[in-house]
């Protein structure tokens, strides 16, 4: 029999992840993550699936995680990247085997069988393999720097951290400052590795030309590297090292992907300034003098990345586009309106509206196309599933077949809510979209708790992704309502970009707005309505309780409480606060003010459940402290969770252990106030 999800069940999700097809698009590899129960840890391995069907196998073992599967030209081999310690297999492998203990490294499995080979010994490890046309080299990405200081027993002395870049460091990684990444180049029969790149930047997306002579990459080696960060297309010539740069520092440029004629490069980017987060589709023209540059998105009203939330795993991929068979188009994932799909545009002239390879109310988080250009292999999830692989035929004569079903014993036992979208006039007279989850067993004659929950970036975007947290706040009971407020991505430039000089205000009516409406359907309690959010949603969270008498109850998790503050706490705040509001707290403070939460602080009367990571570098735990102290000395109903050893990610895919523990402060919380 059915029964409702817990807070348990996420111990019993399996996640899905980077389908790699064959080349000869009989085969995907794909990555498999479960949680270790007993040891609270997630174990991931590589699986291989059949396209004509059957059940998948497992294609590595033992307890080492691994990731990252890359396939071979001549099928092969499999690369992919692991932490697992390998046997000696070279004269000075004693010397190698202690390089790099513990780090990722990348090894080789032949697909017939056999035994899995270490390929590269680096001293802080190795990822992101990317095989030459012949198969015979593999580029790939390392970091390159000091290594830290020992005492006589090899314990790490204390660091004395000497820092002279704006930019040094990133959540989820830490300090940044001492380290460069640089590609290198290995024979697959193992030797030592070339390195191909160097210098105080860093190199790394890189892609092989059809021919094997030349990889493009990308690099930011402008004077401002280290203030205002973006990408440039740069070529290196494999046998002469003869370097070429094709663009000119105003794009922040990703994913390069070389035509079949290798007379261009598709890629992804963003402007230098002023983006509100929306990716374009590039095409440069390598051959010549000229390297003509083509947007082909701009008016495509989507953005060119994967920006759909979710709480089932913590990356938003933005995987090189990949050219037709006849370079006559593109296959690219996108976001738009609630869904991230793939989407075919044209290589020549810009695509407003482009065809989707994937239709439906679907969320594709990750694809991969055969070298015959004919099949494509999928990471497609939905609100009601978490994620599988499937795969389809790039004509879009076929609608996608999964290939996997790797949470179907437990989806057959639960009873889940599926959202029903709708959409409303918020500020401004604009057109918003929502969602409504209702319990399972919903009578619209009687009334119920309902929670708002408001997404992240705010340029990201709610809509088909699958969350184990709303589920779980439905069963328990609680209508759900989610938005896309004005700031969400998937919209189209001016939309994104209407937060510019107000982050509060107008997109916390959209919310509202929505709200009303939900309430004017006659099924909500008026006396029990939460709000909770993350990242900008722990923004907005704390600007409506500051403003609104609305809610009985909210959570702020990993929050923003004062942008003038967070200018200079966050790994990245002087780029999200000038590019917010195009000035800086010295020049206009009062402008930084009117737009923190923490100004109106003396209005919030709602009790307050404030969660938040220690080592999150995104939003500092300083905005949090800031909050908890001013709500304790007014004498509020405030209580505070601090996570130790967490970043930004939590929620999606932090230590398997702090996840439970959050959802159930969320749910407790909740409990007290409307239950």
């Amino acid at each position: 029999m059915a029964r409702s999800i817990t807070i348990e069940d996420l111990y019993k999700v399996k996640f899905a992840g980077r389908p790699r097809i064959s080349p000869d698009g009989q085969q995907v590899a794909y990555v498999e993550t479960t949680i270790d129960e007993q040891a609270h840890k997630y174990r991931s391995s590589i699986w291989i699936a059949p396209v004509t069907g059957g059940e998948p196998r497992r294609f590595t073992a033992g307890p080492a995680n691994a990731n990252d599967p890359q396939w071979s030209p001549d099928g092969r081999w499999l690369a992919f990247v692991s932490e697992r310690k390998g046997e000696p297999v070279a004269k000075d492998a004693d010397a190698k085997e202690k390089l790099g203990i513990g780090k990722p490294q990348i090894w080789l499995l032949p697909v017939d069988g056999g035994e899995a080979r270490q390929l590269t010994f680096m001293e802080h490890g190795a990822s992101s393999p990317i095989w030459s046309p012949d198969s015979k080299q593999i580029v790939f990405s390392a970091q390159v720097g000091p290594q830290d200081e020992k005492d006589a027993e090899g314990n790490a002395l204390p660091k004395v951290r000497v820092i002279d870049n704006l930019w040094n460091r990133l959540d989820g990684v830490g300090f940044i400052h001492t380290h460069r990444s640089h590609l290198f180049l290995i024979e697959a029969t193992g030797g030592e590795p070339r390195q191909l790149t160097d210098g105080d930047w860093n190199d790394g997306d890189a892609a092989w030309s059809p021919d094997g002579t030349r990889i493009a990459f990308i690099s930011d080696r402008s004077e401002e590297r280290w203030r205002w960060p973006v990408g440039d297309i740069y070529t290196l010539t494999i046998q002469n090292n003869d370097l070429q740069k094709y663009t000119d520092s105003t794009l922040g440029c990703i994913s390069p992907s070389w035509s079949s004629d290798g007379k261009k490069i598709a890629f992804l980017a963003s402007p230098k300034f002023r983006s509100a987060g929306q990716v374009y589709l590039y095409t440069i023209l390598i051959e010549g003098q000229d390297h003509a540059l083509t947007n082909l998105s701009p008016n495509f009203e989507g953005s060119c990345s994967e920006a759909t939330n979710s709480d089932m795993g913590d990356e938003h991929m933005a995987p090189p586009p990949v050219w037709s068979a006849d370079d006559q188009s593109l296959y690219v994932l996108a976001t738009h309106r609630g869904a991230s799909r793939v989407f075919t545009f044209a290589s020549t002239t810009p695509t407003e509206k482009p065809a989707t390879l994937t239709p439906g109310e679907v969320h594709v988080r990750d694809f991969s196309i055969d070298a015959a250009k004919k099949t494509i292999s999928l990471l497609l999830s939905d609100t009601l599933h978490p994620g599988d692989i499937f795969i389809s035929a790039t004509d879009a004569s076929s609608e996608p077949r999964a290939l996997t079903h790797v949470n179907e014993s437990l989806l057959n036992d639960l009873t889940l809510s599926h959202p029903e979208q709708f959409a409303y006039e918020g500020a401004d007279g604009w057109s918003i979209d929502g969602w409504v989850m209702k319990p399972q067993d919903f009578d619209p004659a009687k009334k119920y708790p309902l929670v708002v929950e408001i997404h992240g970036g705010p340029q990201t975007q709610y809509g088909y992704g699958f969350f184990h947290e709303m589920q779980l706040l439905v069963a328990q009971g609680y209508i759900v309502l989610y938005t896309n407020p004005r700031g969400s991505l998937g919209y189209g430039f001016d939309f994104a970009d209407a937060v510019r000089k107000d982050w509060g205000e107008r997109p916390g009516i959209d919310i509202m707005k929505g709200l009303e409406a939900v309430v004017k359907e006659g099924y909500v309690d008026e006396e029990r309505i939460a709000v909770t959010g993350g990242s900008y949603g722990g923004y907005m969270t704390n600007w409506l309780v500051g403003h609104y008498d609305t809610f009985k109850v909210a959570v702020t998790d990993r929050c923003v409480s004062n942008l003038a503050s967070m200018f200079g706490s966050s790994d990245l705040g002087w780029d999200l606060s000038v590019e917010n509001l195009d000035t800086t707290p010295w020049e206009s403070l009062d402008e930084y003010m009117e737009m923190s939460p923490i100004k109106y602080v003396q209005n919030i009367h709602t009790p307050l459940l404030i969660i938040h990571s220690e080592q999150d570098l995104r939003c500092n735990i300083e905005q949090a402290d800031q909050l908890f102290a001013s709500l304790k000395w007014l004498g509020r109903e405030v209580r505070m969770v601090r996570f130790e050893g967490q970043s930004h990610g939590l929620s999606r895919g932090g230590h398997p252990h702090s996840r439970l523990e959050r959802l159930r402060h969320i749910t407790s919380w909740f409990a007290k106030y409307l239950q």
